[in-house]
Formats: C-alpha cells, structure tokens, sequence
C-alpha cells in the first residue's frame, strides 16, 4: 500500500522542471575508495572491494547491536550477500548471529530504491550474556596452559592440542564457536572457528577457509605464525573423527602444513584467494626430531627416547614419502619396532613391557606413523 500512495506523488513531482526525486530517495552506491574499519584480523574481509567492505561494516553495526532490521542499505543483493559471508567467515565472537537472513528490497516501479536485512539470530541478549562468559572462561582456561614467553608456534599448537581435547566432532544445527565452548561438540566448521577466534585472541592472525576434503564439504585454518603462512585442520586432527578414542591425542599430520601437503587430502574453493604456504618450519615432525627420511634406526630410536622422556603415550613419525613405504615394512611387518623399543628401554630406563603386543597406526596419505609406546 505504500507504493500506492507514493506513486501519484511521484508522477506529480516528476512534472516540475529539474525532477531528481529518484536520484534523492534512492540509496547511492557505496563510495569506490572506502577505508574500513580496523577492528582485528580480518582475512576474508580484507580480499573484498571497498565497496563491499562499506557493506559489510554497515551491517556489522547492527549485528553488533543486535538490531532486527538494518536498513538503508545499498540494494545490490550479490554485494550484501558477499559482506554477510565474510562476517560468517571473518567474525566468529558474533556468535548469536546465525549466519543468515533475508534481503528485503523496495521498489519504486521498477527501480531499486534501497534494501534491508533482516538476520537470523538464535538468541537474545540475556542468554547472549551468559554465553559469552562461557566462552571467555573457555579462552581463559586455554590461555593458562600457555608458557608466559610464548611464541606463535607455541600459541597455535597449544590452541591445536586444547580444542581437540575438549571437543567432540558431532552433528549439530550450525557452524558457531558456541557448540565447542559451550557444549564440548560441533562440526569442522566448529573447530575451524574456535580456533580461529582463540588464535585471533592470543595476537596469531588465523582465517577460517573452506573447500572439499575426503569427498565433502569442510572447513579448517589458515594461519600466520611469525608472519609466515601455513595450514591447519583441528578437524581432522580430531581421532574422534576418524572414529577413534578421546584419549588417542590429536593426529599432528594435520599442523603446519604446506599447500603441497595439504592438497594430498584437501581441495580449496574460490572464495578468497589464500597465499602458497611453502614452508616447514612449523611441521609438528621437524621441529621435534620426528621427521625421518627414509628408515634410520639411530633416528627412530631417538624419536621414541624423545616420545617416553616427554610422557607421551605414542612416538609419532613422518617420513619423506620415498622412505614411508620401507618403514612401514621394516617396522612393522619384519618386527624391527621392538628390537628399537628395547634400545630406547635401556637408554631411557623406562621399565617398558616389552612381551606384549605393539599397537600402531599408518596414514599412508600423510606418511606418517603411530605407535603406542607400551608402558
């Protein structure tokens, strides 16, 4: 009904000379050389237009304020679309918004005018409240297991190691930091986003980045840890997910890794563009004398040395792929793994059970092996 009443108004006015009752109501373009808002690491956001990002901050002032309708927006339907995906993708603290919502556009004939957003929440703000002191007792708690001189390495393996611990990968209704500091569950996209904002809280620039991994959709990180790039998937880190045990640990195949590396499992999609991650000094294995490149039995007894000394209760390996095959040979199938135990027995004093059985586990896409140490 308004356009009703608006119409014979319209006709009238536009009668008079020098009419520009359209170019005066309708919303103008957002401006082509927009700075944004620096409110943090922002990855995805940081890829879009100027255009988009004045987008996306205007609609970030109401999510924020929690607002039922954000109007005056510019009515470009792909633009607001586009902003709101990097909100979901670069904002995972605004978690009572849902991620969705509806794009209300009003017309005058057939001219766009301006748009309006109406978002999804999933709750308001008193339990908003309650949730966010659950999540920032959760950072805390992960926070105090960190040495005070941390560097990023540390940060970010800590944050690895804590969110696999603490988190089951189950089905749940949406991708939010809630269903992991909250109620211990969620999907990849869960842990993507929890260690993306934990990361983001402890000064480690982390993204959230999506593609295809074992055949679906999934979601995992990007990180920077002293400024050079490297991936990094909680998810698959999980045992639980692969049907393991809680008390398995995390699988360290899936830290630090290159794109080379990453791409043996998973495929990126086009949302933003990610750099080439080319550099290993932040492989789990290299850093700590668990990277062999061929069979060494010197090297894989130190391994196990390094694995019972620290308390570990497996001695995890990675081998250079040309090398894997003959490991896994030798260790396991010629039995040459307790022939090494027994050195690193005697070497360490361990009071290892050396009569009973050796369970391990192999990752031939990631050449990597598992054995449980037998204590």
């Amino acid at each position: 009904m308004r356009f009703l009443r608006l119409f014979p108004l319209l006709i009238l006015l536009c009668l008079l000379p020098g009419c520009s009752l359209l170019e005066n109501a309708a919303v103008a373009p957002p401006p082509e050389d927009y700075v944004a808002e620096e409110d943090g690491f922002r990855y995805t956001k940081s890829c879009l237009t100027p255009q988009e990002q004045y987008v996306c901050d205007q609609l970030l002032e109401g999510l924020r304020d929690q607002v039922p309708r954000i109007e005056g927006l510019y009515p470009d339907n792909a633009m607001i679309e586009t902003a709101i995906r990097a909100i979901d993708r670069d904002y995972p603290e605004i978690f009572w918004f849902s991620g969705t919502g509806q794009i209300e556009t009003t017309y005058l004939a057939d001219t766009p005018m301006e748009a309006a957003y109406i978002p999804s929440y999933t709750m308001d703000e008193g339990l908003r409240a309650e949730v966010q002191a659950r999540v920032d007792d959760w950072t805390a708690d992960c926070a105090a297991g960190l040495p005070p001189e941390a560097s990023d390495y540390d940060k970010a393996i800590h944050v690895y190691e804590y969110l696999i611990d603490h988190a089951d990968y189950q089905t749940v209704d949406q991708n939010s930091i809630v269903n992991i500091m909250v109620h211990g569950q969620g999907l990849c996209g869960c842990y993507a986003k929890t260690a993306q904002y934990v990361l983001n809280q402890f000064g480690v620039p982390c993204a959230y980045v999506s593609g295809q991994a074992g055949g679906e959709n999934h979601a995992w990180n990007l990180m920077w840890l002293d400024g050079v790039p490297c991936w990094m998937d909680p998810t698959w880190g999980d045992p639980v997910f692969e049907g393991g045990n809680p008390g398995d640990g995390p699988a360290y195949e899936y830290f630090g890794l290159t794109t080379e590396e990453l791409a043996r499992t998973h495929t990126l999609d086009d949302v933003v563009p990610v750099p080439d991650c080319t550099s290993q000094d932040y492989n789990f294995y290299r850093r700590n004398g668990l990277y062999l490149d061929w069979y060494q039995p010197d090297g894989i007894v130190a391994a196990m040395e390094t694995a019972i000394r620290a308390g570990w209760d497996k001695v995890p390996l990675q081998f250079e792929s040309s090398g894997y095959g003959q490991a896994v040979s030798v260790l396991f199938e010629q039995g040459q793994v307790h022939q090494l135990f027994r050195r690193a027995n005697e070497n360490t004093d361990a009071g290892l059970n050396l009569n009973q059985s050796i369970w391990y586990s192999t990752n031939d896409e990631m050449d990597s092996v598992s054995i449980k140490i037998p204590y």
